[in-house]
């Protein structure tokens, strides 16, 4: 297959369309925690009647809102490191550093992956009582972030080989392509 220019942009913007629409359905579920939380406490203080789904659906958001947020931050190269030590490496030992972490990290979200399934099939089977979801609902955000997040640090272990291999290293993961203006 022949990659074009056209090609490359057409997945570029593809993949920031998908950076901002789990950015805005982040906090999106942000807003939903925030105002169900809200309806929950004026209903159980003020009406003395609190839904009976006030712990379950919120908790939801929450998930949800954590692994799409992760998501983000890792394609954004936003996630928290600690570069005190590192920043005064050469190079070359720094450039093997980020590698080990980037391969550290890849491999703990394979066995994430390769665990979450089981843990799913096994609550694919019950409900939860207060809204009738499946239990799974609380289980899904694991795997479909951390697939996420998986696709995010390779393209970061690449694009710092890349820069290695140009002599651009200097082991800050900036991110990819940043979609700017959110």
């Amino acid at each position: 297959m022949d990659e074009s220019p056209a090609s490359d942009s057409l997945l570029a913007r593809a993949d920031i369309m998908l950076d901002r629409a789990l950015y805005y359905t982040s906090a999106l579920l942000l807003i939903m925690i925030a105002a169900t939380v809200m309806y929950t406490v004026v209903a159980r203080y003020v009406f003395n009647s609190a839904p009976l789904w006030a712990e379950d659906a919120p908790r939801v958001f929450f998930l949800w809102m954590t692994y799409l947020g992760i998501a983000v931050a890792t394609r954004r190269g936003q996630n928290i490191r600690v570069t005190f030590f590192v920043e005064k490496m050469a190079p070359k030992p720094r450039f093997y550093l980020d590698m080990f972490m980037h391969f550290c990290v890849l491999a703990m979200m394979v066995t994430i992956l390769w665990n979450v399934w089981p843990l799913i099939r096994i609550n694919l089977a019950g409900t939860m009582l207060s809204t009738g979801w499946s239990n799974a609902v609380s289980w899904f955000p694991l795997p479909v972030g951390v697939a996420l997040m998986l696709i995010y640090q390779s393209r970061q272990a690449i694009q710092s080989y890349r820069d290695y291999r140009a002599g651009r290293f200097h082991g800050e993961s900036s991110g990819l392509n940043e979609a700017g203006g959110d």
